[in-house]
């Protein structure tokens, strides 16, 4: 017998495929799993469309129940409705490698995905880099979310920003809430991001302006997702205008600085400002042992600097293998140390 993950799509029922359809059909029991996004259906209308009774799975019972899923795919012909695509998120792909292990088939029909539909806006869809999800306010801080931005915009990519949820409760971020977060986490509010609401449907909206434009404005029901552009082409510019109403002050604005650009612009202005107010003592000036020890010790704590921010803040961790590398040459030009780089 078989294990089946059948994706329903991005708004309801409808966007079935064919395939699908006919996989659910030839389906012994039907369950469907709908709380990892928002869809415009109900249980009557995917039992009615399939012919089947379709079984709600509750949130966590695909992760908990998962063995005995699939032993009941040992037996019969198994399938699980998803919304969107059903390998968009990791729940599902986890299932898949459980009955792979236990050598019970599986069969993935695949369908639309906010993945893909965020083409829509008119960004191109192969310069979208990390996907992240921002929590709702009770799970988490917003952060995280800001460190993938930037990571991204670092080569110059796209980021498209999930919105978390919980069907159960009824609960679903909101684009002017998740512009709102990102702000009070240190997005520039001048920065350009691009709100999209229920992609798919025939309400969908797609709006495009500064950060703090966007976190006023109101996109209706969800689903929401947020995107903040990196390096735009000529012919992305003119999307985000024709299609999403960019005004072209937002668009001069549109890149927040990658982390890297930051720190550049903040320790060169620095460094020149003491280069120009900088006093130098008279000469000849005695180096004592305590005076070399000092700095070494300032060596030693910017390597471990270093370490600590290479994982998540890797701009901050090469600034501080330079600033060691910048002790350690002054040692070396003050003819106190010896050593090759």
């Amino acid at each position: 017998m078989t294990l089946s993950l059948i994706s329903i799509g991005l708004a309801d029922e409808r966007d079935i495929s064919l395939r699908a359809l006919e996989e659910a059909q030839g389906c012994d029991v039907l369950y469907a799993e709908l709380y990892t996004m928002k869809l415009a259906t109900t249980l009557a209308a995917l039992s009615e469309l399939t012919k089947k009774p379709v079984t709600l799975l509750p949130r966590g019972d695909l992760e908990e129940r998962s063995g005995e899923i699939l032993d009941e795919a040992r037996r019969r012909r198994v399938g699980v409705l998803v919304g969107g695509d059903c390998l968009s998120a990791t729940t599902h792909i986890s299932l898949v490698l459980d009955a792979a292990k236990k050598g019970v088939k599986t069969h993935i029909i695949h369908g639309s995905s906010i993945i893909t539909a965020v083409a829509e806006t008119g960004l191109s869809i192969y310069k979208f880099g990390k996907t992240v999800t921002m929590p709702l306010p009770e799970k988490g801080p917003a952060d995280t979310v800001l460190r993938g931005v930037e990571e991204n915009l670092q080569t110059g990519l796209h980021t498209l920003i999930l919105l978390d949820l919980d069907n159960e409760k009824g609960t679903y971020m909101t684009i002017p809430e998740a512009a709102r977060r990102l702000i009070e986490a240190g997005l520039n509010p001048d920065t350009l991001v691009v709100g999209v609401a229920r992609l798919g449907q025939r309400d969908a909206q797609i709006r495009a302006g500064k950060a703090s434009d966007i976190a006023t404005q109101q996109f209706g029901e969800a689903p929401h997702s947020l995107v903040i552009p990196g390096t735009l082409h000529f012919v992305e510019e003119d999307a985000l205008k024709t299609i999403a109403g960019c005004p072209d002050e937002a668009m001069r604005g549109r890149v927040l600085k990658p982390e890297i650009d930051r720190l550049i612009e903040k320790y060169t202005a620095g460094c020149r400002r003491v280069r120009d107010e900088m006093r130098l003592g008279e000469l000849p000036a005695e180096v004592t042992g305590e005076q070399i020890k000092a700095l070494l010790d300032h060596v030693d704590r910017y390597l471990a600097d270093a370490e600590y921010y290479r994982g998540d803040k890797k701009p901050t961790a090469l600034t501080s293998v330079a600033y060691a590398e910048g002790v350690l040459d002054a040692l070396k030009l003050l003819g106190v140390a010896e050593f090759d780089w």
